[in-house]
């Protein structure tokens, strides 16, 4: 039994790496439209479709396919489980998808945090007449609401700068990487040291 268990999580690993070349051929219109594309996309598709309805897009880059990982990441971790100990341990399973949760949310908000550490050094070398013309305008009016939704525990109702709103969230994020990373290893460590 452990060894049905064992190559379950490898053919599930298998398959998740399949799936991550999908995305990447899905990026290169040529290899896209090729006959090996078509070979992944068969093969990848009908389940990375399962989640193109959640919404986790960022501009023009779609995230929901990470929500599939985090499916495919914790069966694997599951089955991989129990071959090794001959058991289903409630614990484990819990606490894996606790550090599968904050995976998926710490990947979205480090991809955040980059963009918009990007986007601060490009504002502070940049001329304010290169603005309107630049294709920061449109990055801008997409991740501007979410700026200042974030700042608002800071800003109190006050009205503040595009660049202190940058300024405030890149602080923001960082301090909710560094707690996030310890608040979730602690609660997976309790987790997986429960006797279920």
């Amino acid at each position: 039994m452990q060894l049905i268990f064992a190559l379950a999580a490898r053919v599930i690993s298998l398959y998740s790496t399949l799936c991550v070349i999908r995305i990447f051929i899905s990026w290169i219109p040529q290899l896209n439209w090729s006959p090996i594309g078509q070979f992944f996309a068969a093969i990848c598709d009908p389940f990375l479709k399962l989640f193109s309805k959640i919404p986790l897009r960022i501009g023009g880059l779609d995230f929901s396919p990470m929500i599939g990982f985090a499916i495919l990441s914790l069966l694997s971790s599951v089955f991989a489980n129990i071959a090794r100990t001959g058991r289903l341990h409630l614990g484990g399973i819990l606490a894996n998808l606790v550090i599968i949760s904050w995976q998926l949310i710490s990947s979205l908000a480090l991809f955040f945090l980059i963009a918009l550490i990007v986007r601060l050094i490009v504002m502070i070398f940049s001329k304010n007449s290169e603005y309107y013309t630049s294709p920061w305008s449109q990055f801008d009016s997409s991740i501007s609401p979410a700026v200042f939704k974030m700042t608002s525990i800071f800003s109190r109702g006050k009205s503040l700068k595009y660049k202190t709103a940058l300024i405030l969230c890149i602080i923001e994020l960082i301090l909710i990487e560094g707690a996030g990373s310890l608040g979730f290893g602690y609660l997976a460590h309790f987790l997986s040291n429960l006797p279920i």
